[in-house]
């Protein structure tokens, strides 16, 4: 019963839409070659290729990405068709082109996308039986016109979004914020009406919960290929973190309606709820239905914002510190803090561009008659920059294209050596297999040979059992649907249904079974260059990786937490051009560093344990906390002062930070501090509750950090 409510469980997850629409792409170019009399390989591969790379979201990004895939595929194509006659010509061509193809990852997100498919062409044409000019173009032709069809097909007569049922999701969980807060009742005494609302409270905490769980798990599920480096994937993970933080920004404001204060703490809490349920009913609605200015009117002086400024009216006089009404205007500046978040995300999901200069930070919308001039990176540095950040051998990527480099014309020398006919799939495999970390390497090689040499058996069986063209045609359809429907649920599945696909694709003759047994031999000689390949050149360990991503982040909250320092040295007149060169700068490395640490702890965590004394669970309390600390950096720059006692104890916070990055790259020792040991005295104010939950984030990273060091995950 288990095994069979599993199977349920994968069927469910199976993306039929998009294997659909990959099926309909392909028969339609096949077909028409078919009665062309041409080629049918190319344009089939061109359909296929095309929709595979469609990672969902917005128009212009999906096109970029489809746009990206076939001229660089058109290209390739040409070029490894034309390098194949001079054989060292072809084994140094090969790899300065699969060196360029795989660092140029670093300079876009369609390149990113599309490198590892580009190569694929590129051996396509390589191993192809065509090696003259014309041959090559013609090739190239049907590959562009098939992708053209599969773009239009996927874009505009059937478009899929694969990210729909996770933004209905999150959109949910800021429709209950909205309806909720929008019943709020501030001053409630005693009574019935208070006894109503207490209900309404502990029915939105378990309701949401389960909410924030379906979102969750929708976005996991979420059918676009390499998920986690969209975009879209991105902002929706963001929206719905955010919406936690909000949810627990209604609890209080909920709990803190119920007491007894003065009349104006009761206007302004009324006015900071009735904007809150504003602000995520305005999420809710843009993620619900793609806005007309594909989310304008989130930026930070769009019209969705201006109108929640409105609403918050000025706060004028000043407070005492400690008293109801401050600790209301700081918890107030916190939800405004979220929500401005909220906003950049959900314009992000719409326009497919993530927003994290400190021109878009939500301080712009308390600045409503202020015009001060802005600076803006030029969008045609980027790349360049991006390419220069990463020329060194401490990149990475610069070792993994070198790598593939290697590897490339290594396979190259292998199919002449060894005179594989159509060994362009041992090249293919090698470059597929191979990864960035070893252990990515080996789960994939692993999975790629147990579904190929499955998909070797179903493919022997139906290339001997067909009869005609026609019936190949009908066969790649449904093998086409199921190849993508399973994509991003099971690579080995995947893998299963993809190699009768090109099996039957490339077929040289009918009812010539032994052609799957080529792929299968060629597949396994393919993983087992790319694994070996990963052990002996410059060989990446992501247990040792993980260590060194673990103390980026912390010298990176370091250098947050002296920017937010220098932040309150700058005088009012210049407090948003230190928001923007300052702080946005600090902040946005804290988050890339995380995510890394975060991304390489889920491959580590996905691996084996078996006789392993691996420390999960103090790198993933490290992680976490990390991203808390970050958190509270943000707050604490808005509502702190640099008193000297403020920055004597955040430069503590620095200094502590720094010595944990410090152990963790040279296995030095870590004593964590007490928390007696920086006490002070506390003044109640909401600034001095901040940097205490500081230090005690701080003393939780250095006791998961000597755990690491004395039992480093390896």
């Amino acid at each position: 019963m288990h095994g069979l409510a599993r199977w349920g469980e994968v069927i469910r997850k199976l993306h039929w839409a998009r294997g659909l629409r990959a099926g309909v792409a392909v028969a339609a170019a096949m077909i028409v070659c078919y009665m062309l009399g041409k080629p049918m390989g190319w344009a089939a591969l061109g359909g296929f290729e095309t929709i595979l790379v469609d990672n969902g979201g917005p128009y212009r990004s999906r096109l970029m990405t489809m746009m990206t895939v076939l001229t660089g595929g058109a290209m390739a194509c040409i070029v490894g068709s034309l390098v194949s006659r001079t054989f060292w010509v072809a084994v140094l061509v090969t790899a300065a082109f699969c060196f360029a193809v795989t660092f140029a990852r670093v300079v876009a997100q369609p390149v990113a996308s599309t490198s590892v498919i580009v190569l694929v062409i590129y051996f396509a044409g390589l191993g192809g039986g065509t090696h003259t000019l014309r041959g090559a173009l013609g090739n190239a032709a049907a590959f562009l016109l098939a992708g053209a069809w599969a773009a239009v097909l996927s874009l505009g007569l059937w478009p899929v979004d694969p990210f729909r049922p996770a933004r209905l999701s999150v959109a949910e969980c800021y429709a209950m914020l909205a309806r909720f807060t929008a019943g709020v009742q501030v001053g409630l005494g005693h009574g019935e009406q208070r006894d109503a609302q207490r209900s309404r409270m502990h029915a939105l905490q378990r309701s949401m919960r389960l909410q924030m769980e379906a979102a969750r798990t929708a976005l996991g599920t979420t059918g676009a290929r390499a998920t986690a480096r969209t975009v879209r994937a991105r902002s929706l993970a963001v929206l719905l973190e955010t919406a936690d933080m909000l949810f627990a920004e209604t609890i209080r404001w909920t709990e803190l309606s119920e007491t007894a204060m003065d009349a104006l703490s009761q206007r302004e809490l009324a006015n900071a709820i009735r904007g809150l349920s504003g602000a995520t009913r305005a999420v809710a609605e843009g993620l619900q239905q793609r806005p007309q200015d594909r989310g304008a009117s989130f930026a930070p002086e769009g019209s969705r914002s201006l109108e929640i400024a409105r609403v918050r009216g000025s706060k004028a006089g000043e407070v005492a510190d400690g008293s109801l009404l401050a600790h209301l205007r700081t918890q107030e500046q916190d939800a405004m803090q979220y929500i401005g978040v909220a906003f950049e995300s959900v314009r992000a999901v719409w326009s497919g561009v993530e927003f994290r200069k400190g021109t878009e930070r939500w301080t712009a919308i308390n600045r409503v008659n202020t015009r001060e001039p802005t600076q803006t990176t030029s969008w045609l540095n980027a790349p360049f920059e991006a390419a220069r950040a990463n020329w060194t051998w401490e990149s990475v990527m610069m070792r993994h294209a070198l790598r593939m480099a290697v590897v490339a014309g290594v396979d190259v020398v292998l199919i002449q050596v060894l005179h594989l006919p159509h060994g362009f799939w041992l090249a293919m495999t090698s470059i597929i297999v191979l990864q960035p970390y070893g252990s990515g390497t080996l789960r994939r090689g692993v999975q790629r040979v147990g579904g190929t040499i499955a998909g070797g058996v179903l493919a022997a069986v139906l290339a001997a059992a067909l009869p005609s063209e026609g019936w190949i045609i009908a066969v790649i359809t449904v093998t086409s649907v199921l190849t993508l429907a399973t994509y991003a649920v099971d690579y080995g599945w995947y893998c299963f249904f993809l190699t009768p696909t090109f099996v039957l694709m490339s077929l040289p003759h009918l009812q010539d079974w032994h052609y799957a047994g080529l792929r299968m031999g060629t597949t396994v000689l393919g993983a087992v260059v790319a694994v070996v390949a990963m052990r002996v050149l410059w060989p990446e360990r992501e247990q040792i990786e993980l260590g060194k991503l673990l103390a980026r982040g912390a010298v990176a909250d370091a250098a947050y937490v002296r920017a937010m320092l220098r932040f309150w040295e700058t005088g009012a007149a210049m407090r948003t051009v230190a928001e923007r060169e300052v702080l946005a700068p600090a902040r946005r490395s804290c988050g890339l560093s995380i995510n890394d640490a975060e991304e390489t702890l889920d491959r580590l965590m996905l691996e084996p344990r078996v006789g392993r004394a691996s420390r999960w669970e103090e790198a993933l309390t490290f992680v976490t906390y990390l991203r808390r600390l970050t958190r509270a950096v943000t707050t604490l720059s808005v509502v702190g002062v640099g008193s000297p006692r403020s920055v004597e104890k955040m430069e503590a916070v620095a200094t502590r930070l720094e010595r944990v990055s410090a152990a963790l790259v040279n296995g030095g020792e870590v004593r964590p501090v007490e928390d007696a040991a920086t006490a002070t005295v506390d003044d109640g104010s909401v600034a001095e509750q901040q940097m205490r939950r500081m230090e005690r984030q701080v003393g939780v990273l250095e006791r998961a950090a000597a755990a690491l060091v004395v039992r480093p995950a390896a």
